[in-house]
């Protein structure tokens, strides 16, 4: 059995791998022996209007990419695959595993409730009480439903950022310390 590991980073609407949950999961996996794979379609949302007509074609179109960038991955050569996603990117890597019948671990960071429709169940979930895309209450009852694990952080926006820089740092120091329970 191969013990190579794999960690696939799926950016949100914006929300890159170089900002602070997805690049420092990204580098947490890589301090662990896993090879880290961004996967890369923000360009698609920049200049958009934001018009469900133009969100839609700018998520199939970064799906499309998703797809095309995992294609070239033989997922049987890794003994351990962790799908690391942040809002949009939560959807995209739940669609994916469950299209590719994936056995694969994923960590959320701001899971849209959308993500929890493609029924992967192993899983931990990262969220502000304060960010705008979630009702908060309803993705408590939807993940203790499927079995999700799920860590709020008092006042955090969809970043799970407050408007304090040192809260802040405090926040993603909590949340790097859950993820790495979840990356041997």
């Amino acid at each position: 059995m191969s013990s190579k590991k794999l960690a696939v980073i799926f950016p949100g609407m914006g929300y890159t791998k170089d900002k602070p949950l997805l690049y420092y999961a990204g580098k947490l996996s890589a301090s662990k022996g896993y090879e880290v794979l961004p996967i890369e379609y923000n360009r698609f949302f920049e200049g958009i209007k934001y018009t469900d007509e133009e969100k839609q074609k700018a998520s199939e179109m970064s799906y499309d990419m998703v797809t095309e960038a995992l294609s070239k991955v033989d997922f049987k050569e890794y003994a351990d695959v962790v799908f690391i996603g942040k809002s949009l990117g939560t959807i995209y890597a739940a669609r994916y595993a469950s299209e590719h019948k994936l056995k694969v671990r994923h960590i959320w960071y701001t899971p849209l409730m959308y993500t929890y429709t493609f029924g992967e169940k192993d899983a931990v979930a990262f969220l502000g009480t304060s960010d705008p895309l979630s009702k908060v209450d309803e993705m408590k009852k939807v993940a203790d439903e499927n079995g999700i694990l799920l860590y709020t952080y008092e006042g955090g926006n969809h970043s799970i950022e407050t408007e304090n820089v040192l809260t802040n740092i405090e926040i993603i120091s909590a949340v790097m310390k859950e993820t790495e329970k979840c990356i041997p």
